[in-house]
């Protein structure tokens, strides 16, 4: 308890010295967010980089990986701080720190590691989810995107839908059926797929609202590296359960974090004129 206070101490200092004031003020919406790229804010870049320094964007991955290496306990200690000082997450990649690069931690080869994490660490690769498709929204297991091995690749064809910010992507961590003639909830492998290969494309879905955070990803004869398949062929689908578990974990965490957004005030504020217009 003695190490978890004096750690607490020391990264509230290192947090009230090195987070920029722009980075300490509520974000005016999505826009603002940074989900990897080219940082744009005023203290931004800055923040960014020294919490890269420091591991801070990954705070609980191990050092080598660009982590800080910080235990679970210490993990907590850090996000408790952050809200309590008002400081932004420098990286709010959920497709990347959130989910595929836990799930590659666990089951990538150390080569994929090596390609891919410090790009997630370092917000300079942005990632998307290709796993729902139409008409297999709700049955997952039933995807029909189909991967077949020719040699060093996979040949990829299919639809992905409701991918979000797809057309913002650099890679998308892809199910596909590499054994038609398995069940359903076999014959499924998990691949990272180069959003720059020849035979991808992707198209927004306009909204009600006018705005198209999704997109349709059509894969047409994608020539995908073998070395990219997660984990062992055709047993995708227990990887694809980990990285579910790690989406909602990652999702709960953002909204016990959603007051660094200033969130919960805006949304005071709106109903407090609804009220006095009485709608």
């Amino acid at each position: 308890m003695s190490d978890l206070s004096s750690f607490r101490r020391e990264l509230a200092a290192w947090l009230e010295a090195n987070c920029p004031p722009e980075m300490r003020k509520p974000f005016a919406g999505e826009h603002e967010f940074f989900w990897g790229g080219e940082p744009f804010l005023p203290g931004q870049k800055e923040w960014l980089e020294r919490c890269i320094a420091r591991g801070y964007t990954a705070p609980t991955w191990p050092k080598e990986y660009g982590g800080a290496g910080l235990s679970d306990a210490e993990g907590k200690v850090f996000w408790e701080e952050m809200i309590r000082l008002g400081c932004r997450p420098p990286i709010l990649g959920v497709f990347g720190l959130g989910m595929i690069g836990p799930v590659l931690l666990k089951y990538g080869t150390e080569a994929q590691k090596r390609e891919h994490l410090p790009g997630i660490v370092q917000g300079t690769t942005r990632w998307c989810q290709g796993y729902s498709e139409p008409g297999y929204g709700s049955d997952l297991a039933g995807l029909q995107t189909k991967a077949l091995r020719e040699g060093d690749h996979y040949i990829v064809n299919g639809q992905k839908v409701w991918t979000s910010y797809a057309n913002k992507a650099d890679w998308m961590f892809c199910l596909v059926r590499s054994n038609a003639e398995a069940q359903k909830h076999l014959g499924i492998s998990m691949l990272l797929i180069d959003m720059k290969l020849a035979g991808v494309s992707t198209r927004p879905i306009k909204l009600i609202s006018g705005g198209s955070p999704f997109c349709e990803t059509f894969l047409d004869n994608v020539k995908v590296p073998v070395n990219q398949l997660v984990g062992v062929e055709n047993h995708g689908w227990d990887i694809a359960k980990a990285l579910l578990v790690h989406e909602r974990t990652t999702i709960a965490a953002q909204n016990e974090r959603v007051k660094i957004a200033g969130y919960e005030a805006a949304l005071e504020d709106l109903a407090r004129k609804l009220k006095r217009k009485k709608i």
